[in-house]
């Protein structure tokens, strides 16, 4: 589900605040990270990994950090990809 506690997310929203791409993703075996379900993604900046696992989720992002840096681009580069 992608979800955390409420400091790592206190800390996740900061560093989105500052400009960093935050994706949350799960190490579960099975199931999407959808967005706006167990986080408000759109209010925080973040970006769902939708059905890529934690390590797919890092390549994607790091292939669109060479493009932009804009989360919703890179959530449409998930929502594509």
């Amino acid at each position: 589900d992608g979800n955390t506690t409420d400091a790592v997310l206190a800390a996740l929203t900061e560093a989105a605040r500052k400009g960093v791409v935050v994706v949350r993703s799960s190490r579960v075996g099975h199931g999407l990270v959808r967005r706006n379900i167990e986080v408000d993604d759109d209010k925080l900046g973040f970006v769902a990994a939708e059905e890529l696992n934690p390590s797919k989720a890092r390549v994607l992002t790091l292939l669109s950090l060479m493009h932009t840096k804009d989360p919703k681009v890179v959530q449409q580069n998930f929502y594509k990809y």
